[in-house]
Order: structure tokens, then sequence, then C-alpha cells
């Protein structure tokens, strides 16, 4: 962000899809019966980052660049849920000092549970399919409570994530109102950009496939301390993490932080953009190692 801005972002106004969890995940028996077998060949688990830049008007004029919508989480969730990769999710919003940021975060796991419990056999003899009938019928409800048990703490764990990432954003908005008010309209630094991405390089780990969802123009203007502008080492970004900047001006690549990184580098222009090609890029392709779940 700039310095130079006239008023700043109002928080986002929620539509009425806040829980577009109910009717993701309201199958019927028939439809849950499908989930059962993502237990087996579930592949290399990923991780992944929102960096939300909603500091200033100029993000949008400049660049494209929007507060992540409820609408881009639902790509996002839907994608991941319809998948069979361990995925967890992180949220963080662009303010002053990344310090304290609040982060808001998701961890999908695949339904490991049992497959469907197999049909009696029609030729048993009559004698002994009454039994047998009770038998599958209890067996039946045990395995549907367990997927459905799976799919409800599921729905839970998206509308607290989606609560989580609007209540960060509707209050860092709020909070930067405020300061500009206080301030009778003079503007200041408020993009720890710095500080964001050493936030998501310490939880996005060491582990399986990273990725670092860049919705900012990453110009660093922190309240504290001096900007960086020279480009951050491997200690500070593991090069192996993939970067997915969203914006339209292309600019933010060229970012002094960025610069001459060898991290894989993808381009989006929006948020949805970039969350379908997240889901594109964790989900294995027919035939490959992670798909079938055996060694080449």
């Amino acid at each position: 962000m700039s310095t130079n801005k006239s008023s700043i972002l109002k928080p986002l106004v929620l539509g009425p899809a806040l829980l577009f969890a109910a009717t993701i995940f309201a199958e019927d028996s028939v439809a849950l019966a499908d989930a059962a077998p993502r237990a087996n060949g579930v592949s290399e688990p990923a991780t992944v980052f929102l960096v939300d830049d909603q500091t200033g008007e100029e993000l949008a004029q400049k660049h494209g660049i929007r507060p992540i919508a409820i609408e881009d989480l639902d790509v996002l969730i839907n994608g991941v849920v319809n998948g069979n990769t361990p995925v967890r999710l992180f949220h963080q919003a662009v303010d002053e000092d990344a310090a304290d940021n609040a982060t808001a975060q998701m961890e999908f796991r695949p339904y490991a549970g049992e497959k469907p419990v197999k049909k009696v056999a029609v030729n048993l003899p009559i004698s002994q399919l009454s039994e047998a009938n009770k038998a599958y019928a209890a067996k039946r409800a045990v395995w549907q409570k367990g997927v459905r048990d799976y799919q409800l703490r599921l729905a839970s764990e998206v509308e607290g994530f989606i609560r989580q990432v609007t209540e960060t954003q509707g209050s860092v908005s709020e909070r930067f109102d405020k300061m500009l008010l206080a301030r009778k309209g003079r503007d200041f630094n408020r993009s720890d950009i710095y500080g964001s991405v050493a936030n998501a390089s310490r939880l996005l780990g060491t582990q399986g496939r990273r990725f670092l969802v860049l919705n900012t123009d990453a110009i660093d203007l922190p309240a504290k301390g001096k900007p960086r502008t020279t480009p951050l080492t491997a200690k500070e970004l593991d090069p192996a993490v993939e970067l997915i900047f969203v914006n339209t001006s292309r600019l933010p690549e060229q970012a002094p932080m960025f610069a001459g990184l060898p991290n894989p580098r993808h381009h989006a222009n929006s948020m949805k953009e970039a969350m379908e090609l997240v889901v594109e890029l964790v989900t294995p392709k027919p035939g490959s190692e992670a798909a079938t779940g055996e060694r080449k």
C-alpha cells in the first residue's frame, strides 16, 4: 500500500451465503456412501496460507486487489472437501504490525472411516435372511452415523473458519478508520508485509506442498521499523514454498522482497482464480503417484 490515501477500504459486506456449509454437507445417505472410499489413496498433505491485504483503496484501483470474499473461500473449501488431499488453511489480514495478528485456520482431513456396509446376499437360505437383514441394518446405521458425524464436524470447522476471516477483516478495517479519524485524515503506514510473510513462513512449516497466496501489492510499509527493500533469504522463506501472486497489474511480483527468489511462481488475476488454481495444484492428476497411492 502507499501512504497517500484519501480514505480506507471499508469492512467486507457479508452476503446471505455465510453458511454455505449447510448446503455443502446436506447430502442424503446415498450421496454419503461416495465419501467413504476417500480413505484410500490419500495424497501428500498441503498447506495454504492466505495473505489478505485490505489496507487501501489504491490496491483495487492500481492492482485489482480486493479483500478475500466468502465466495472465494467457497471455491477453495468446496474443492478441498471434494478431494482426497489433507489441507491446512491459514488466513491472515495485513495491518500495521503483524507481530500480534490473528490467524484463522482450518484443517481438512479426508474421511478415513470404513467403506459402506455390503448388502445382504439374496441367495441366503430364507431361514437366515431375516437375521442377516437385521445385522445389516444395525451395521449400516453405525456406519451412517460415523459419516454424518464426520460431516457435521467438518461443517462446523468451515463455519468457524469463515467467521474468523470475516471478524478479522472487519476488525482491521474498523481500527484503520478510527486511526484515520483520530489523525484528522492524515495517512499512516499500515502494511507490515514482511511481518505477514514471516508469520506465513513459520506456519507453513517444512513438510508437504506449501502455497503462499499473496493478495497484496507487496509494498512493505510497517508502522514500526524500516520497510524491507531487499529480497527474502532462503532462511526467511523456504525456496520450496510456491508463491501465488493475486493482482491484475503484475507489479507485486516485481516487489523488492520477492525479486529473484527461486520459489515456484504462479499468477492469478483474482482471488477466485487463485482459489481455483490452488485446488488444481493440490489435486493429484489421474494415474499419478499421489492419486494412486503407489510409488513408481
